[in-house]
């Protein structure tokens, strides 16, 4: 197990400017022993300090020290304590640089020893069924979650050198069966656990695999089952917030987009000056990408469009890239290198394009799909999402 296991939730707290709150001690206890801190040190800094930490769930509030204690150099002892009003999660931490143990407050007095000088299976706790329990599902999860973004990262590479489709398939699969392994195993420890904070914890990390019906449906059964625990309590409040965040995005974005509308007029000079109206496009479903040379992410997903455009041509379809470039030699230069083979307009005004003012976006890569009628049927279309699109209306 990785001392860095914990250390996203403390990022921001650094000893002497932690801008965490101060809270008074109480009957947890915290004690223990650590070695080889003169190891560390040489590669981490001093390891003066540790600090009992408790994490918070489900509000805008950081991490609160609870407590704190002097280390001898090298080896020695420690006690901290706190309070807390139910079962959560903390976290003891060493020096400067997040080196944790999380920790449950399920027993009144806990017992930790830490070596300091091993990079794995680093520290031992004894009082807490609940710390132990902890520890094992970190290990077990933090190795099926790796196999997971191991098999994302591969096929990610993959579609970026344009892989033939048979291996995308069985890298797909891979990636698939990776992800249903972990479920499987989060799956069964929500129905053997009798631990409210570490399921609440567990369901936490879940919600990036778990699908919306999977992530609800475990997070009522648990919240039944423990409708006072604090921290999944705090995560269904957390939970609540960015559906409300993310209604509130999606009623903005509605009122903004141009799915629904009739596709306002522009007109550009094509690349030998020749102007180029949308509306002579009007019968076939065009795809207007707004783009630009110096746009990387724009360049990253011309690979996509090019075999879209190759995939499509031939069925009422076509493209009108629209540049955003400012320098026409980089514009013609990148249309010749990406081999984008279909008109291309710009009038070289870069954010003062007439097609900024006339579309409203405020990003590229960005694209409109406009039918034979005029009509915008779908916009912002990138990846898998394109050809799904153009599969659908091109086939209906």
């Amino acid at each position: 197990m990785t001392k860095r296991i914990a250390a996203s939730v403390l990022v921001a707290c650094l000893v002497l400017t932690w801008g965490c709150q101060a809270k008074k001690k109480g009957t947890f206890s915290v004690s223990g022993s650590f070695k080889n801190g003169d190891k560390l040190s040489a590669v981490e800094g001093p390891i003066s300090k540790v600090y009992l930490i408790e994490v918070v769930y489900g509000k805008d509030q950081p991490p609160i020290i609870l407590d704190s204690a002097k280390l001898p150099a090298g080896n020695g002892s420690f006690n901290v304590a706190g309070i807390a009003s139910g079962q959560q999660l903390f976290e003891l931490v060493f020096g400067n640089n997040a080196i944790t143990v999380p920790l449950i407050n399920d027993a009144a007095d806990v017992r930790v020893n830490v070596d300091l000088g091993k990079k794995d299976d680093f520290y031992e706790v004894s009082g807490s069924e609940g710390s132990n329990q902890l520890k094992e599902l970190i290990t077990i999860f933090g190795k099926k979650n790796y196999a997971v973004e191991e098999k994302m990262a591969e096929l990610d590479s993959l579609k970026g050198a344009n892989a033939p489709d048979s291996l995308l398939i069985a890298f797909t699969n891979k990636k698939n069966n990776a992800t249903q392994d972990l479920n499987t195993y989060l799956k069964q420890f929500f129905n053997t656990s009798n631990n409210a904070t570490i399921c609440g914890i567990a369901l936490g990390w879940a919600s990036r695999t778990f699908t919306k019906s999977e992530f609800e449906a475990t997070l009522t059964d648990l919240l039944h089952k423990y409708p006072d625990n604090t921290v999944l309590t705090g995560l269904k409040q957390s939970y609540d917030q960015q559906l409300a965040t993310m209604a509130e995005q999606e009623r903005k974005s509605q009122e903004n987009s141009w799915v629904g509308k009739q596709a306002p007029d522009l007109s550009l000079p094509d690349v030998n000056g020749k102007t180029v109206s949308l509306a002579s496009y009007k019968g076939k479903y065009l795809l207007v990408d707004f783009w630009a040379s110096w746009c990387g992410p724009c360049r990253q997903e011309n690979p996509n469009v090019v075999r879209v455009y190759n995939e499509f041509k031939g069925k009422n379809f076509a493209i009108l890239g629209v540049s955003l470039d400012k320098d026409k030699d980089s514009w013609l230069a990148a249309i010749q290198s990406d081999r984008l083979a279909w008109t291309h307009v710009s009038d070289l005004q870069y954010w003062n394009s007439k097609a900024v003012q006339t579309f409203g976006f405020g990003g590229i890569p960005y694209n409109v799909l406009i039918d034979p009628q005029g009509k915008v049927v779908a916009e912002g279309l990138r990846g898998e999402d394109l050809e799904n699109k153009l599969k659908e209306v091109l086939t209906n």
